[in-house]
Formats: structure tokens, sequence, C-alpha cells
């Protein structure tokens, strides 16, 4: 399938070597059924913001000898990119456990032994709808005007590239969700000028018009901060179903709507959860460590009594699924018995990779992590010599760096300005550092001139999408939605400071950084 003449290609400048960004295709089929807005946005955090731990064995595929992730050993967030990919946050969570690759590409094929979203399978799933491709999103969607947009539409180029919509920022630019590059992520950088081209669509199954930050979900859980604890609700007005099954039981489907709790203890001792419901009713009570299905501690149809560490935990009153769902009223109970002892090392975390001022990939060394935007990290700000690097974000001034102590927001080069580390600043903090023309803030800011500054895949504007030198670029019949991270030619052999006594610091595109290594 060829890249429609209505979809841009993107150009970019690296040194002297122009990169030729590639268009972006998508894969697979179709359904339409009711869903509200809050609904799909809800499904869209979970699947952006989802913790999860690549191991060893997710790095290589059973069924694939050549394939190698682009992964590395550790803790991350979002669903990772995975061409083909359509799944639920359970299905994903337990072929990870199993030992599937994290994520694909299209030069891999699709693979039935790697797990992850494309772009079409991640919009589809936002809408409980069957994976429709970016080509038959037709079937399910109707046209609209842009400035008819409301959260949990879509703006999408048949054979290219779909994004599901959230909002608008203060700016008038838009904020939006999409499974492209290493994973799935926000993106509230790209603006309008990533998305010319593209057409707007609503789901013909979405009601309402408009989403808030409805109660009792991942992303917002009811807070219980006192013990008895006693709450009633009704499943069959929750917003949030995307936790359909509980690692300790997983041929047990949970697959209906759930309400999920947060508590926090400061001691350890017992924690006993109950739960009961009407005729016709099936709730289940589950207790987590995190909103991973393979982090789930305990589950049972009516109590359970668990041994807790000082730490936070989530109980989630899901519901039943058999030969049909059975959501409806429930009364939980929550109540705590203080052990007397210490607190011991807590629940099991995540460390994750890729946030603000974490080591990243780069051309020189691929095996590190990627920066993530679902933590706040935009690019990889790199040296060669000696060899550093960090993820960074664009900045206006000091006040952006907080994750940088003692850090500064410095121009780069070529008028961007980006988080630097106190020992790389040259000068005082300016909290008045502007982004003007051609900086980082200005999205249609154009590529620093080849011949000096800093080498540059825009990293502010991610218009810098997956360049085509030794990545995987669809050509021909086989097409990429997202593509792969691709490398250059390592461009920390050239590029000279324009600070004079700073070090050759080299910004990277966050698409462009990871090269992919070859089995």
């Amino acid at each position: 399938m060829r890249r429609p003449a209505s979809a841009p290609t993107r150009r970019l400048l690296t040194g002297a070597t122009a990169l030729w960004i590639v268009a972006l295709l998508c894969a697979t089929t179709t359904s339409a059924q009711g869903i509200t807005r809050d609904e799909v946005m809800v499904r869209a955090k979970a699947f952006a913001y989802h913790p999860w731990r690549c191991s060893t064995a997710n790095l290589t595929a059973s069924c694939d000898a050549g394939y190698q992730s682009v992964y590395v050993v550790g803790d991350f967030m979002g669903l990772p990119y995975d061409w083909g990919g359509y799944m639920t946050l359970f299905e994903f969570d337990q072929q990870i456990a199993q030992g599937n690759g994290a994520g694909s590409y299209p030069s891999d094929g699709i693979l039935s032994c790697t797990s992850g979203l494309d772009c079409s399978g991640f919009v589809s799933q936002c809408w409980d709808a069957a994976h429709n491709t970016t080509s038959s999103m037709s079937s399910i969607a109707s046209p609209i005007l842009q400035a008819d947009l409301l959260a949990g539409d879509a703006l999408n180029t048949p054979g290219y590239h779909v994004v599901l919509f959230s909002r608008l920022l203060a700016s008038g630019e838009p904020l939006f969700f999409e499974a492209v590059g290493y994973n799935t992520h926000i993106n509230t950088t790209g603006g309008w000028s990533y998305l010319s081209g593209y057409d707007p669509i609503r789901y013909d199954g979405i009601t309402g018009t408009t989403a808030g930050n409805p109660m009792g979900t991942p992303e917002n859980p009811i807070i219980i901060s006192s013990f008895p604890y006693s709450d009633s609700r009704d499943t069959s007005m929750s917003a949030s179903d995307v936790l359909d099954g509980c690692g300790q039981a997983p041929s047990t489907s949970e697959a209906g709507p759930e309400y999920v709790y947060q508590v926090t203890l400061t001691q350890p001792g017992l924690l006993t959860v109950a739960v009961s419901d009407d005729v016709g009713v099936d709730i289940d009570v589950h207790l987590y460590t995190s909103m991973n299905t393979s982090d789930c501690l305990a589950r049972h149809d009516s109590s359970f009594t668990q041994a807790v560490d000082c730490g936070t935990y989530y109980v989630v009153a899901d519901t039943f699924v058999g030969s049909q769902a059975y959501p409806g009223a429930y009364q939980l109970t929550v109540d705590f018995s203080p052990s007397g002892g210490s607190c011991g090392s807590g629940p099991p975390t995540y460390d994750f990779e890729g946030g603000l001022g974490d080591e990243c990939a780069y051309s020189g060394n691929p095996d590190l992590p990627f920066c993530n935007e679902n933590l706040g990290s935009e690019v990889c700000i790199y040296s060669s010599s000696p060899p550093t690097s960090f993820c960074s974000r664009a900045c206006a001034g000091i006040a952006d760096c907080a994750a940088f102590p003692g850090g500064c927001c410095e121009d780069i080069g070529s008028g961007e300005h980006y988080c630097l580390p106190a020992g790389l600043c040259q000068q005082p903090a300016d909290p008045d550092a502007g982004v003007g023309d051609g900086g980082a803030g200005d999205l249609d800011a154009s590529p620093p001139d080849p011949d000096g500054g800093w080498p540059i895949s825009d990293g502010s504007s991610p218009d810098g999408r997956p360049a085509s030198d030794g990545g995987l670029p669809p050509t021909g019949d086989n097409p990429g939605c997202g593509c792969s991270p691709a490398g250059s030619s390592d461009p920390a052999s050239g590029g000279a400071s324009p600070h004079g006594s700073l070090p050759p610091l080299l910004l990277v595109g966050l698409w462009v950084v990871l090269r992919r290594r070859q089995a």
C-alpha cells in the first residue's frame, strides 16, 4: 500500500544529511457498539499509562529467530508499539509474563509471539470496537469538522496513521494519544502541524458531548481513608472497564466494568475485603499493588484476608463474566488489623525508564532506554565526549526544569531551549529565558542550519518521525504504522557547540534516538 498524496512526507536535516521521515500506515476488522466519551478516555489513559516490566525473555520471540525487541530490560509505562497489535491490558500482561516479545515493526511482519498495540489497534481498543485499520475506520466512524472535535474523537489519514483526540491546550493546539514509535503515549507537543492532512472522524457508537475525570478508575481511584470502610455502588454505572482478569486466577474472566479504590497503609497488618451483591449480579473483589493485572495479590467472589506491608494498594470491585456479564449494585467493606510490627520493604513498585534526567539511548549506545513522553521526556540530549546522555524537555524558563535540581533552561543552539542538569549550565538560570522564532515552542520552526550548531531532529514538535536511514520504513507493500525507532549515522562524530565551552551536546528526536538492533 502506498502513502496517499494527502499525507505529507516530513523532512528533517541532521548535520549535512537530509533525512526523509517516512509516512505511517496501520494494520486489521469491524464492529460498532455504544460507549461514552468518559469510557473512551479512561481506556486511552489506561493503555498509555500502563506499567509493565520488560525481562530478558521479552527481548526475543519464539516464533521468529531473527526478531529482537527495541526495548531493554527494565520498567516501562505505556504498551509497546506492535505491528498489527490489538489486545486488552489483561491479554498484554499475560503475554508479557509468558515471554512474548515486547513490540514489533513492519519488517518483522505480523507476529503471533509479540505483544502491544499499533495505531489503529489502539484507537479501536479505546472505542471498544474490533480492530479496524486506518483504511477501514470509515466503516465505523463518520467525518466531522475539525472545529467539532470532542474528547474521544479521532484524526485519521487512511493508510497512514490515526490518533485519538483528547482536548485543546490553552494555546489552541491539540493534546492527543497515539501508538507510534516506541509505545502508546500522550502527545502534548505535536500540534496541528503534526496532524496536517488528517481527517477528523467520530466513532458512530460514541455518546455524550463531554469527558470528565470520573471516580473509581485507574487514574482517579476512590480513596479509602479510614477503617472500617464501606461503600455502595453499581458497576453498570462505572466508566472503567479495563481490568479484565487477575494474574492469580487468569482463567476467571472479569471483563465487565469495575470500580478501583486506593488505600495507603502506614503499618503492616491484615487487610480484609468483602463484597455482597444482588441476585443476578456477580461482583468479585481483588487486591492489586499496581494497575498491571499480573500484580494481583488476591481475588475472591465474596471475601479475602491478605497480609499487607506499609505502602499503597488497590482494591478492585470487578464484574464477573461467564456466559454473559453480571454488572450491578454491590456493597463493599474493607477493614484493617495492624500487626504491631515494623514496616518491611513494602509492595513491589516500578522504577520507570525514560523519565526526565534519565540516561537515554543514542547512536553510540542504543542499549539504553528511550525517553518516554508519558513521563514528561521529549528528547534525548547526549555528548560523545565524555559519553553522557539524559532525557530532557523543551522549556520557556527555569520553572519548566524542576526535575533538574540546580539545572537551567538554556539555549543549545538555533533558539532551541532545553532543560539541562546543573553540571552543563554555563550561566545563571534565567527565569525569563524565551523561546523565539525557530525555538522549541515554535511548531513551525525550521531545522537548524546543517552547517552550524548541533544536528537536531525536532524533539519539541514530533514532526520528527522515524528516519528511513537504517530503521524500518514502510516500503512497497510493507507499510508500517508508526514505523521504527530508527538510527542515523553517528551524529556524535560531528557538530560543534555554539557555546564553545560546552561539550558537544547533541539533541535527538524521540523517534530517531534508538537504533533497532538486528539479530
